[in-house]
């Protein structure tokens, strides 16, 4: 079985599942629970992005958003870290990038 190497964290099938599991399971405060759906296809081993659709965030989300990634890095020992930004693709849409490592590749335009 190969090691877990925390700087690929997707890797690791369990882990992959456990942070899709919260993500699917989070009550946004307008919103409740949205039903995961990947944009940009799968996750690799560093990072994935999830389309919420419209969305509206509040504090409140925020907030819970960083208690579940603060509790599986305690938990994996992972530098995991999230940031949302709006679809080029379909307008309104917002993102969620859940990147998994530092050596996740950067994109600006």
């Amino acid at each position: 079985m190969p090691r877990f190497d925390p700087l690929e964290p997707f890797a690791d099938q369990k882990l992959r599942k456990e942070i899709v599991h919260e993500l699917e399971r989070f009550g946004y405060k307008l919103y409740g629970p949205i039903p995961i759906r990947f944009h940009r296809g799968e996750p690799t081993q560093y990072e994935f992005d999830l389309n919420l659709g419209i969305v509206h965030f509040t504090e409140e989300d925020f907030k819970g958003l960083s208690q579940i990634f603060d509790s599986i890095n305690r938990k994996w020992g992972t530098q995991m870290t999230f940031c949302i930004y709006p679809s080029k693709e379909r307008a309104r849409d917002m993102i969620l990038n859940v990147r998994g490592s530092p050596k996740a590749p950067s994109e600006i335009d």
